[in-house]
Formats: structure tokens, C-alpha cells, sequence
């Protein structure tokens, strides 16, 4: 009887435990605001966390501009160190995994206009389809 109620305690306890787990994960619209945010702090070490070990950046539709971390350090690690862009978000909408931004970077001074397309999976961007405006 004590061993049943002992695993019958076990069970509720990891199942209230995973249930805030579930709850804990950022949405794919959350990890998106926040990279914004942690994008224009120039914070690249939490930046950079927010995104898999095997993103792929692509231009849109499929143009593959690159794969892996090491492609997202390459491009972002030198721009938040002089802190040269800052981002700003015209307007945003969610569709499941997808977060679509309408967005104005600024680099150095120069604006550029895109629509950015993100795939979040477990809290993590997977890729991104930047729509530059020429």
C-alpha cells in the first residue's frame, strides 16, 4: 500500500512537473520578440542561444545563403560588437511555427526594408527567409 501511494506521488509529481515545462517553452512569436530585443542590445551570447545548431538562412524562397551556428557568428558576432544595426518591427504575424516580420534594419546608418520569415521549433529558431527590398 505505502509503495502504491509512494508511485502514485511519483506520478503526479512528474506529471505537474512536465505540465510546467509544456507551459515554461516560449512560443515561436516569443522567441522572435526576443530576439529583437536581444538584437538591438547588441547581447550576441544570449542572441545566439536562441537559435539551433543547424539553422538555415536562405533567401526567400530557397537561395541558401548559409547553415549553422557558426554562419549566424560569422554574420552577427562582428555587427553587435561595433554595434552598428539596431531592428525595427513594422508589423508581425504568427502562423503556427512561423513568425513573418516586416522589418527595417539599420546598419551603419542605412536602411534596408525586409520581410523575414522564421521557423521556431522547441523554442529555437530552425531558419529564416529574408525578402530584402532592392
Amino acid at each position: 500500500m505505502k509503495l502504491r501511494l509512494l508511485l502514485l506521488s511519483m506520478l503526479v509529481f512528474i506529471n505537474i512537473a512536465f505540465g510546467q515545462d509544456e507551459k515554461a517553452q516560449k512560443s515561436p512569436l516569443e522567441v522572435v520578440n526576443k530576439r529583437m530585443k536581444l538584437y538591438n542590445q547588441h547581447d550576441f551570447d544570449q542572441f545566439i542561444k536562441l537559435y539551433a545548431k543547424d539553422v538555415k538562412v536562405y533567401t526567400y524562397p530557397d537561395k541558401l545563403l548559409g547553415d549553422g551556428i557558426e554562419n549566424i557568428i560569422s554574420i552577427f558576432k562582428p555587427k553587435f560588437e561595433t554595434k552598428s544595426i539596431s531592428v525595427k518591427i513594422i508589423n508581425q504575424i504568427e502562423n503556427g511555427s512561423h513568425v513573418v516580420n516586416h522589418e527595417i534594419v539599420t546598419e551603419n546608418g542605412l536602411l534596408t526594408k525586409y520581410v523575414s520569415i522564421y521557423q521556431v521549433e522547441n523554442g529555437l529558431i530552425k531558419s529564416v527567409r529574408f525578402v530584402r527590398d532592392n
